[in-house]
C-alpha cells in the first residue's frame, strides 16, 4: 500500500458510527485526488482530521435508484458525513460467472451519488455480509459449491475471488485516493467463528491487487473481548474495530441496558483510532415481542 493511502479514525454504522473533520469528499465538479492518512487519534486526510460519522444504507433492500439519493440526503441532513455500504454478492450473482450491476444492482451509479452528495462511504464486499440478510450475502448457489465457506478451501476460494474480482475494482475507481468518496474498506464480517487466518489475509491481497488502496478495516462483534481481534499477526487490518450493542436485542424488556458490556468502545490497536464499526440502532426480535414492543425499545428515549 503506497503511504498517502493509510487512513483511521472511523466509525461506520450498521446503524451509526462514529469515529473528526475536514469537510466529506466534493463530488463529481472536483474530481481531485486526496491523501489518507490516520493516527491513533483519527483518520487524516490532506493533513487534517477526519472524525467519521456514517449511518447505515441497504441498497439491496431499496430496489429503486431514484430513491438512493432521497435516503442519502436524508442521512446528509440529519448529520451524518459518510455512508457505509455492504455490497451483497449473493444481489448480484444469480449463477456462477453470472454478475449483474445494471439497473436496480447499478452500485456504480450508487458511488457516484455519494460522492455528488459529499458523503465518505466505507465499502463492505464482504464476502460474508452477514447484514441480517438471507445466507449473509452468499449467492444460492454458492451450496453447491464442495468445501466450507469462510475458509482458504480452494473451492470457496475460487468463488469468492471471483466476486472480488467483480466488485472491488467498482470500489478502487471510486476511491478518495482517486477523487472519489470510498475512505475505507472492510473486510469480511464479524469474522471469529471457527477463524481462517490464511482467509483473512487472502481477502485482502485480492483487495491490494484490484487496486484497493485505502486501509483496510474489520468488525468483531460485539466487544472488544471477541478474539481474535485482527489487530496483530496474520491476517491483521489495519483499523480493526467492535460491533457495540449495549442493549443487545431484547424488545420485551427495553430498560435494561449493559447485557452485553458498557457500550463503551474500546481500542484494539495503539497505532490506529477507536473504531465503533457498528452501532447499536435497532433491534432484532428474537423473543418475538412484536413491533409494539420494538416500537418501544426504538422509540426516542432509545435515540
Amino acid at each position: 500500500m503506497r503511504a498517502r493511502s493509510r487512513i483511521a479514525a472511523i466509525a461506520a454504522t450498521l446503524t451509526t458510527a462514529a469515529l473528526i473533520c475536514v469537510p466529506a469528499p466534493a463530488g463529481p465538479a472536483q474530481a481531485e485526488t486526496h491523501d489518507v492518512d490516520y493516527d491513533r487519534y483519527s483518520l487524516i486526510v490532506d493533513g487534517e482530521r477526519v472524525l467519521l460519522w456514517s449511518g447505515e444504507f441497504h441498497y439491496f433492500r431499496l430496489p429503486s435508484p431514484a430513491l438512493w439519493r432521497d435516503v442519502l440526503e436524508k442521512m446528509k441532513a440529519a448529520g451524518f458525513n459518510g455512508v457505509s455500504l455492504y455490497f451483497n454478492w449473493g444481489y448480484h450473482s444469480p449463477a456462477p460467472g453470472e454478475y449483474d450491476f445494471t439497473g436496480v444492482r447499478d452500485v456504480d451509479r450508487l458511488l457516484r451519488l455519494t460522492e455528488e452528495l459529499g458523503l465518505y462511504v466505507v465499502a463492505r464486499p464482504g464476502p460474508y455480509i452477514n447484514a441480517e440478510t438471507t445466507g449473509g450475502g452468499f449467492p444460492a448457489w454458492l451450496k453447491t459449491v464442495p468445501g466450507r465457506a469462510r475458509s482458504s478451501d480452494p473451492n470457496y476460494t475460487r468463488a469468492y475471488r471471483e466476486w472480488l474480482a467483480h466488485i472491488d475494482p467498482i470500489i478502487a475507481r471510486h476511491q478518495i485516493t482517486r477523487g472519489g468518496s470510498v475512505i475505507a474498506y472492510n473486510a469480511e464480517n464479524e469474522y471469529a467463528a471457527n477463524t481462517d487466518a490464511a482467509y483473512m489475509e487472502d481477502i485482502q491481497r485480492q483487495a491490494r491487487a484490484h487496486g484497493i488502496d485505502v486501509p483496510i478495516t474489520h468488525n468483531q462483534c460485539c466487544d472488544a473481548s471477541w478474539t481474535p481481534t485482527w489487530a496483530s499477526g496474520q491476517g491483521a487490518v489495519q483499523i480493526p474495530g467492535v460491533d457495540d450493542y449495549p442493549q443487545s436485542f431484547e424488545c420485551r424488556e427495553p430498560d435494561i441496558w449493559g447485557t452485553w458490556g458498557e457500550g463503551i468502545t474500546e481500542r484494539l490497536s495503539p497505532g490506529s483510532p477507536v473504531y465503533a464499526a457498528e452501532y447499536q440502532a435497532g433491534a432484532i426480535d428474537v423473543n418475538r415481542a412484536g413491533y409494539d414492543k420494538c416500537r418501544e425499545l426504538t422509540g426516542p428515549e432509545f435515540t
